[in-house]
């Protein structure tokens, strides 16, 4: 899935921003207090629904603190992941290459601000699964676990001691799925295969019927289930899942482009969501999704949303987008 394919951008992120930003030399002592904290909302989760985990760094000190670039499954953050038993759950945190320019003394944050970063846990963690429909790379069995998070607040930055933030431990349970969670589930898998089938049908693929069908799984669910889980899950990573033998046949001009960041009913359906799953950390990963879509949407939404998680986000992911455009204003042409 293109999941694993974000860190790298995450990073490009913050090198314009620490660009921007960067304009004296870094404040260090006693008076920099830094709070790593960890959550994935929820002390207990069926089978197969998504995890999502949210990383926050907030300075309780009265002086900037600078750190390095902060963003979950990049370089300066380790994760460990155990079952109850002890036993430890497989844990793929990519490793990205990056380049600080010259001027760069690490990414400031102010007295009293934070950063924030969300992920679906599945993407990083959890068993290997055999081929088949499935929804994520890798997957949980019912069991207790027990997440560990670091930072390397330091890592990289010049003239600047160690620093490792650790978050306190989250803590929860995967149970078996119910009956109507398990039809959900196989439900959405089947329609997770379309976009791969290859058995033409006039011309084309049922992939190219796929978009449509989420769409109105989508929407169909959201009327009756607003709360759902997944629906951040399928409103951001279902919307650019795309096999090669699709792709093909749109770039061949075979079939039509769908783009899902200009379509009225998916931006209907992930502002719908986020109001409605405002205090949950499967809106804060669909905030920070539509934030790399939408930046122009940010400031209202966090007004709307006011001091909930989504609306935290939001204000931080507005920050983000303010800097990056002062920063290619600023830059030669």
């Amino acid at each position: 899935m293109a999941q694993l394919a974000k860190p790298s951008r995450v990073i490009r992120t913050a090198l314009l921003l620490s660009t921007a930003l960067t304009t004296t030399r870094p404040l260090t002592g006693l008076a920099q207090q830094l709070k790593l904290s960890a959550e994935v909302g929820k002390a207990e989760l069926f089978e197969g629904e998504p995890i999502y985990l949210l990383v926050r760094l907030q300075n309780l000190g009265t002086d900037t603190a600078w750190v390095t670039f902060f963003g979950l499954g990049t370089l300066p953050f380790t994760m460990a992941v155990t079952r109850a038993n002890g036993n430890p759950v497989p844990v793929r945190m990519p490793s990205v290459d990056f380049y600080a320019p010259p001027n760069w003394r690490g990414d400031p944050i102010p007295p009293g601000a934070s950063v924030m970063n969300t992920l679906v846990l599945q993407d990083l963690a959890g068993d290997e699964r055999p081929g088949g429909r499935h929804l994520f790379l890798f997957h949980f069995p019912p069991a207790e676990y027990e997440v560990h998070v670091e930072f390397a607040a330091h890592l990289g930055v010049p003239r600047t001691p160690p620093l490792t933030l650790r978050a306190a431990p989250i803590l929860f349970r995967i149970r078996a799925r119910t009956v109507a969670e398990e039809a959900e589930v196989s439900e959405l898998e089947s329609m997770w295969q379309m976009d791969s089938d290859t058995t033409s049908v006039r011309g084309h693929g049922p992939g190219a019927a796929y978009k449509a069908a989420l769409i109105e799984w989508v929407e169909q669910r959201f009327g009756k289930h607003p709360d759902d889980p997944l629906l951040p899950f399928l409103l951001d990573n279902g919307m650019y899942r795309l096999r090669p033998t699709l792709m093909r046949q749109i770039e061949a001009g075979k079939l039509p482009r769908f783009d899902p960041d200009t379509s009225e009913v998916v931006s209907w359906l992930r502002l719908g969501v986020i109001e409605r799953q405002k205090s949950s950390t499967g809106g804060t990963r669909l905030v920070q999704a539509l934030s790399a879509r939408h930046p122009d949407q940010l400031a209202a939404l966090a007004t709307t949303l006011g001091s909930t998680l989504c609306g935290e986000m939001a204000r931080y992911q507005a920050q983000v987008s303010r800097h990056l455009q002062r920063s290619r204003s600023r830059q030669p042409r």
